[in-house]
C-alpha cells in the first residue's frame, strides 16, 4: 500500500510531482508536528485557501492528524470575503499559496481577523517579503507527531455555502458525516489501487473533497491534479494518466464535447461515413438502456480518445442539457440521464 501512487500533479506538459502513500506521509508528518509544536491541538481550526494541488491534501491530512477542524475556503472568493469567513470561523491557522496571499495581504479586511495566529504560504519566491507569514516548505517539526483521535460526533470541517442565497453560512460537518458519505459513495463508485481520479472541481467543493480526497485515500487509489484547466490539457490528461473517474460540471463537459466533435469532424470522408453508421447503430441498440459493452465494441476508437480505463457515466450538477446528454450517449458514453449506469458502477469505471 505504501508503495502505491497516491498523488500525481501536472502543469501543462510537465509532471511536477508523483507521490506514493509513503512519500505523502513523509511530507505531512513534519507539518503536523510543527503545528502541534506551535500549540495547535484537538478542536483547533485551520483554513486552507488553495487551488487543487498536492499541498492542499498534504495540509488537510496534517490538520486532521493533529485533531484539528478543517475550514476549506473557496480561492475564487474576493479577499474581503475570505477574511470575513476566516474571522467568522475562528481559524487560528491559514495555509494558502503565494498569489492568493498577495491579494489577501493587500486587503483591508486583514485587520479584522485577529484570531489568525499562523499563516503558511506555499511556493513564495526566494526574494519575497512575506511580512509575518512563514514559508510552508520550511515549516517543519522534528520527530513524530502525536496522532490525536477524534470521536465520530466531533466536528471535522466547517464548510461554507456559496452565499448565492444570502450571506455564506458555515455547515458543521462531523467525522460521522464524512464516514457515512464515504461508505455510500464507494458502494456505488468503488475505488481500489490502480483507480485514478482526475480532480477538476475545487477541492473545497463538497463533491471533490469526498471523491478527490476521502474516497481515493481510504481505498488506496490515485488522485491526479492539473495546475491548469485549459480544455486541451484536461482532454490530454484522460489517456495520459489513464483516468478512471472525474467529477464534471456542464462547462467542462461542453469543452470535452467540443474537442471530441472536432476530432470526429476531421475524419476523412470514408471514415466519417463509417463512424456515422456505427453511431446510428449504437443509438438503435442502446435506445432502451445503456449497454456499455456494445458501445465499446462499436465505437472503441472514439471512446479510447479519453483512455482505455475511462468508461464514463457522466453526471454533473446541475445536469447538462438534453442535447449534450444525447451527444454523449450516441457517441458511446452513458449520459447523466441514464440511471442504469449508476447500477453498473460496481462493475465498470465511471465518472461521478
Amino acid at each position: 500500500m505504501k508503495r502505491c501512487v497516491c498523488l500525481i500533479e501536472a502543469d501543462r506538459e510537465r509532471e511536477k510531482e508523483r507521490l506514493t502513500y509513503r512519500d505523502f506521509k513523509e511530507r505531512a508528518d513534519p507539518l503536523s508536528k510543527a503545528l502541534q509544536d506551535g500549540g495547535f491541538s484537538a478542536g483547533a481550526r485551520a483554513s486552507i485557501i488553495m487551488t487543487n494541488q498536492s499541498k492542499w491534501l498534504i495540509s488537510a491530512y496534517a490538520i486532521f492528524f493533529a485533531g484539528g477542524v478543517l475550514v476549506p475556503l473557496d480561492y475564487k472568493l474576493t479577499p474581503d470575503e475570505q477574511w470575513q469567513l476566516l474571522k467568522h470561523s475562528g481559524a487560528t491557522v491559514l495555509i494558502t499559496e503565494y498569489p492568493i496571499w498577495r491579494q489577501l495581504s493587500a486587503s483591508a479586511g486583514r485587520a479584522a481577523a485577529t484570531n489568525l495566529k499562523t499563516v503558511l504560504v506555499t511556493e513564495a519566491p526566494a526574494n519575497a517579503d512575506l511580512s509575518g507569514p512563514q514559508r510552508w516548505e520550511e515549516f517543519r517539526g522534528t520527530g513524530e507527531p502525536a496522532f490525536v483521535a477524534r470521536k465520530r460526533e466531533d466536528t471535522a470541517c466547517i464548510v461554507y455555502s456559496s452565499g448565492t442565497g444570502g450571506r455564506p453560512k458555515g455547515c458543521m460537518m462531523t467525522h460521522e458525516n464524512y464516514l457515512e458519505q464515504c461508505v455510500a459513495l464507494t458502494s456505488i463508485y468503488p475505488f481500489w489501487p490502480g483507480v485514478r481520479y482526475l480532480s477538476i472541481l475545487p477541492t473545497n467543493h463538497a463533491i471533490d473533497f469526498m471523491v478527490g480526497f476521502f474516497g481515493p485515500f481510504t481505498c488506496g487509489a490515485t488522485v491526479v491534479h492539473l495546475r491548469t484547466l485549459r480544455p486541451e490539457y484536461v482532454r490530454e490528461a484522460f489517456p495520459k494518466y489513464e483516468i478512471t473517474y472525474v467529477s464534471l460540471v456542464p462547462l467542462v463537459l461542453k469543452n470535452l464535447q467540443k474537442g471530441l466533435q472536432a476530432r470526429f469532424e476531421a475524419l476523412p470522408a470514408g471514415k466519417r461515413k463509417v463512424f456515422n453508421f456505427l453511431v446510428g447503430l449504437n443509438q438503435a441498440l442502446t435506445k432502451s438502456r445503456p449497454r456499455l459493452g456494445i458501445s465499446r465494441r462499436l465505437l472503441n476508437k472514439s471512446m479510447t480518445r479519453l483512455g482505455e480505463s475511462f468508461a464514463p457515466s457522466l453526471s454533473a450538477a446541475p445536469l447538462p442539457n438534453r442535447r449534450r446528454c444525447n451527444f454523449s450517449t450516441t457517441s458511446g458514453f452513458p449520459s447523466p440521464t441514464d440511471m442504469d449506469s449508476r447500477k453498473r458502477a460496481r462493475r465498470s469505471p465511471s465518472t461521478i
